[in-house]
C-alpha cells in the first residue's frame, strides 16, 4: 500500500547475543517487532509492524551490522553465515576458497536471512531445484520465550526438527534468523548463451529445455512473440571465458 512505516526505535545488533537481547526487549515490553536488512523488505503490509503513528508499539531490529561471520567447513562442504551477510559477499568468499554456492537468485541485493525468508530462487529443477532455501542444512533463530528463559531463546534447527521448514521460508514473522548453515560445492564455472527466437511451441519445448540444461531459463515476451531461451550449464574450470 506504499504507506510510510513508523517505529519507536531501531537497533543494530552485531552478535547473536545482542540479537537475543533485542528480541528479549521486544517481548518484555510487549512491542511489535520486524526484522529489517540493509537493503529493503517485503512489499506486503506485514513488513510493517504497525501502520498507525498513534500509540505506536513497533520496533525494528536491523541486521545491517550483523554481517561479519562467514565460516567455511571445507571437509563437510558447508558454510555458516550471519543472517546480515550480503549474498555478493558470500559468493566472493566461498569462490575465493575454491567453492561455489549450489543455487542463487539472479538479484544479489539481498541478505542471507532475507533470501531464505522470502523463498528467493534461481532457475533449475535439477537436484533440489533452484530455491536457495533448499540448500540450508541448519538454521539458528531467536524466538520469544518465557520470563524464566529471559524472554528470548536461541533455537538451532536442522532438517530433523519439525519447525525446520517453517523457520526457513517464514517472511521473518516466526523469529529473528541469526545464523544459516548452507551446503556448498567445489567451484565450477557456468556457460551461458541466450537464444532470442520465436515463441511458437514454447509450451511443448520448455520441459526438454529444462531437462537439458541444469540452470535452464526462458524469458517470454508475449507481445513480441519472442522467447529468450537461456542455455545455462556447468563448464570445466579450464574452459575459456572470464569465469565471472
Amino acid at each position: 500500500d506504499r504507506k510510510t512505516c513508523y517505529a519507536l526505535n531501531v537497533t543494530y545488533p552485531t552478535t547473536e547475543q545482542q540479537l537475543r537481547l533485542a528480541v528479549s526487549y521486544v517481548v518484555q515490553n510487549n512491542l511489535k517487532a520486524k526484522i529489517v536488512t540493509k537493503f529493503s523488505h517485503t512489499i506486503p503490509a506485514l513488513s510493517c509492524p504497525q501502520q498507525n503513528t498513534n500509540n505506536n508499539h513497533a520496533f525494528f531490529i536491523s541486521t545491517e551490522k550483523y554481517d561479519s561471520g562467514i565460516e567455511i567447513d571445507a571437509e563437510n562442504l558447508a558454510v555458516t553465515v550471519d543472517s546480515g551477510v550480503r549474498l555478493r559477499e558470500l559468493i566472493d568468499e566461498v569462490e575465493k576458497n575454491g567453492f561455489s554456492l549450489v543455487a542463487a537468485p539472479y538479484w544479489e541485493g539481498v541478505t542471507i536471512g532475507g533470501v531464505i525468508s522470502t523463498g528467493a530462487h534461481g532457475s533449475s529443477w535439477w537436484g533440489k531445484g533452484g530455491a536457495f532455501h533448499e540448500q540450508v542444512l541448519e538454521i539458528t533463530v531467536v524466538v520469544p520465550a518465557s520470563k524464566s528463559e529471559g524472554y528470548a531463546k536461541i533455537l538451532k534447527l536442522d532438517s530433523h526438527h519439525p519447525l525446520f521448514n517453517a523457520a526457513k521460508v517464514s517472511l521473518g514473522v516466526l523469529g529473528a534468523i541469526s545464523k544459516v548453515k548452507l551446503s556448498i560445492e567445489h567451484r565450477f564455472k557456468r556457460s551461458v548463451t541466450f537464444n532470442f527466437t520465436d515463441d511458437n511451441d514454447i509450451e511443448n519445448v520448455y520441459m526438454d529445455h529444462a531437462n537439458k540444461y541444469e540452470f535452464a531459463d526462458i524469458t517470454w515476451y508475449p507481445s513480441r512473440h519472442t522467447a529468450v531461451y537461456r542455455y545455462d550449464f556447468r563448464a570445466s574450470l579450464n574452459a575459456s571465458g572470464a569465469g565471472v
